[in-house]
């Protein structure tokens, strides 16, 4: 998923408009922000590290790789000060990156079966090749 996508998930989870996010760091306009999301410009390590500096709890794995969670903790807000609504969109998230996580791994089992399977090719080739190897030897006898 491209950064500029992570970056309106955040926006969305923050609940403010792209506008506020920019302000929030110190931009007084919106324009590179409104760029990266659209994907028309790459952020820079000054403004990912901004971004992570004014949202201390967010997760540098997650917004640069997208890697694991949001968040590092979840938000102070108790449980029954979130809406409904809220408490669907955070599931959904959750369902949406563990889905990504298992299809991640399910591709890295997949490659490391392929692997596996030419490692053993190959030590049958090298066993027989052994094998007929030592019947061309003269037995002693």
């Amino acid at each position: 998923m491209p950064i500029g996508d992570r970056l309106q998930q955040l926006i969305d989870a923050l609940n403010i408009s792209a506008l506020e996010f920019a302000r929030q760091l110190g931009e007084k306009r919106g324009e590179k922000i409104y760029h990266i999301l659209h994907g028309r410009l790459k952020p820079r390590y000054e403004t990912l590290e901004k971004i992570l500096q004014t949202y201390p709890d967010l997760n540098a794995d997650w917004l640069l790789r997208g890697e694991g969670l949001m968040f590092r903790t979840l938000p102070q807000t108790p449980l029954s000060a979130l809406t409904l609504d809220d408490r669907l969109r955070n599931m959904e998230f959750l369902l949406f990156q563990l889905n990504e996580r298992v299809a991640l791994l399910q591709q890295t089992n997949d490659l490391l079966q392929q692997e596996l399977e030419q490692v053993v090719s190959q030590h049958k080739v090298i066993n027989l090749s052994y094998v007929n190897h030592r019947s061309d030897l003269p037995t002693e006898g």
